[in-house]
Parts: C-alpha cells; sequence; structure tokens
C-alpha cells in the first residue's frame, strides 16, 4: 500500500513525509496483505526520511541498490534516507512501518549531542564509499531476542495511533532508543558512524553550512578552496577539518552526493546518461560512467535496465 503522499516523477516515486505532528517528523501505520492477491510489489522509490520494517507475520523482499533482502515475522529493517529501494509482498503480510524525519529529531540545542552520532547516517556518508555505502540493516528475529527493540516498535505506533497527552516525547524517546540499539550494533559490526566523537556544537554548524551548499550546488563546479574560505580556514586546515568530522576528503563527498543524486535521476526519469552527469556535475560521461561503475559496482545503463526490469502492474 503507497502513501498517499506520493509524487510520481515518470518510472519511479520521491515519497515525502508531510505530517501534523512533530512538525511532519513522524509517520507510524500497521500495514497487511490479505485481500486474495499472491503478492504485491511497490517500485522502487526513496525518501528524505528513515523507514523501520518490523514484521508482524507472513514475508516480503526488499531489494535495494547493493542487495535483496527478505523480511519475516519478527525480523526489522531499517532503511537510510535516499536508499532506494522497492517491496514485493507475499500473501499473507502483516508489518509495522514507521518512518521519521532524523534531522528534526536531532536539530534542537538539546539534542545536540546526538547529532555528532547522527549527523554521517543523516547525510548518507560512509567512511568509503568504495565499500558498503549503505547504513540500512536487516536485524533478524533471532538477533532481537533479548532486546526491547519489538516493544519500543510496538510503543511507538501505539503511542502514535493513540496520541494520549505527551505522545510526542514518547515517540521521541522510543526512536532515540532504537537508534542507540542500531549504533551499537553497526559499531560491533565494524561499521562506524562517524569519523569523531568529539566534533563541537560550533564545528557541527560549520559542517552543516558547507554540506548544504554541496547539496545545492553540487551540479556546478564545487571547490574546497571556496569552502575553506566560507568556514574562515585554510586551505589545508579545512581539508584536515572536514576528513575529522566526516572520516572521509572533501572530495570523496562530492563525488558521492553527485552520484547519489545520479542514481536518483537514472530511476526517476528518462533523461540520457550523459545528460544526467552534466546534470549531477560530472565534466564527460565517461568519467560518470567509471566513477558510477566502480562505487555502485553496476553501470548506469545496467542500473536502467535492472529498474525497468522491476516495474509493472501490480500482479
Amino acid at each position: 500500500m503507497l502513501p498517499q503522499n506520493v509524487e510520481n516523477n515518470g518510472k519511479a516515486l520521491y515519497e515525502d513525509l508531510h505530517r501534523e505532528n512533530l512538525g511532519g517528523a513522524t509517520a507510524s501505520c500497521l500495514h497487511f496483505l490479505e485481500d486474495g492477491n499472491a503478492c504485491r510489489e511497490i517500485v522502487p522509490h526513496y525518501h528524505d526520511f528513515v523507514e523501520i520494517i518490523y514484521g508482524i507475520r507472513g514475508r516480503f523482499s526488499a531489494s535495494m541498490a547493493d542487495r535483496d533482502v527478505e523480511v519475516n515475522e519478527g525480523d526489522m529493517l531499517l532503511i537510510n534516507v535516499n536508499e532506494i529501494h522497492a517491496f514485493r509482498h507475499f500473501e499473507p503480510c502483516e508489518y509495522y512501518c514507521l518512518q521519521f524525519d532524523p534531522t528534526l529529531f536531532f536539530s534542537s540545542p538539546i539534542y545536540s549531542t546526538g547529532a555528532k552520532y547522527i549527523l554521517p547516517f543523516i547525510m548518507s556518508t560512509a567512511h568509503s564509499i568504495g565499500k558498503n555505502s549503505s547504513y540500512s540493516l536487516l536485524a533478524k528475529k533471532e538477533d532481537l531476542e533479548g532486546t526491547n527493540i519489538p516493544e519500543y516498535i510496538r510503543d511507538y505506533h501505539k503511542e502514535y495511533t493513540e496520541r494520549a497527552p505527551g505522545f510526542e516525547l514518547a515517540i521521541r524517546a522510543d526512536i532515540c532508543r532504537i537508534f542507540l540499539w542500531y549504533l551499537r550494533r553497526m559499531e560491533e559490526n565494524g561499521i562506524s558512524m562517524y569519523g569523531n566523537s568529539n566534533i563541537r556544537a560550533e564545528d557541527i554548524v560549520r559542517l552543516n553550512a558547507v554540506l548544504d551548499y554541496i547539496h545545492e550546488n553540487y551540479m556546478q563546479p564545487v571547490l574546497a578552496e571556496k569552502m575553506a574560505k566560507m568556514c574562515n580556514m585554510s586551505y589545508s586546515y579545512f581539508s584536515r577539518f572536514f576528513r575529522h568530522a566526516l572520516g572521509q576528503t572533501f572530495s570523496d563527498y562530492l563525488l558521492y552526493v553527485r552520484l547519489t543524486e545520479a542514481e536518483k535521476l537514472l530511476i526517476t526519469t528518462s533523461k540520457s546518461i550523459s545528460q544526467i552527469a552534466l546534470d549531477t556535475g560530472f565534466s564527460t560521461s565517461s568519467y560518470f560512467i567509471t566513477q558510477f561503475k566502480k562505487h555502485r559496482h553496476i553501470t548506469p545503463k545496467q542500473l536502467k535496465q535492472k529498474i525497468a526490469s522491476s516495474e509493472g502492474p501490480e500482479v
């Protein structure tokens, strides 16, 4: 079941989260499939919020850029911001779908201490985009045994649907507990969520200004020298500052943003590969293709073909 607030941009979907409570920061719903259909598909889409799927009964498969996973009863799938994914449900199927905007939960000065942990996550970055650049996670039922994660998920949905006085605080608490478990789980698996935990509040403000500029101007030449001046730093100090904060170089991060935006255009438009390369700041289409294949392990043309083959009428 697709949410009602969906824009169809050609062949794929961009899903936007607009809710009245918490300034549009959260949403929750209980999905179920039991209408006589053998299965149902949700086409590839992406969104600017974190999505948590928790299986209640039945099963469904999820396809992401780098892998396909199957979610069964008691499993939890956490899908990161801007992660392209598609679903295929099998009857009978029932699951919780929780959604929240991490930027609104960690942007308040009260929660600035948590921003240093979630900043790389909400920017969809990884320490090496040549490796696993996804922070999405599938936790199987046995992984969650002995934890309170299922309880937090059920409480999140209960608070959201019943809306008792103070439900916003309860939802925030559940999200923080789930994210804390997730953070420590990723660290145990050797995937660091942040470049350095000693990022000062003023450095986060500086870094946000740079990241905002990159995301707004990636289609144009973006020079590290200009960003250094924006931060009132020398070029060498800025380079060290950026790597210290995010755990990767400025050029690597800029490349990651351009590849991510190009990937969106590949699935949401019928533009040619050459045009997409130009629209996302690559100097030549050959360089774009080389970098895309290197970091996504698939060519732009193969991705278009994969998306096209996964689309079609619901079964």
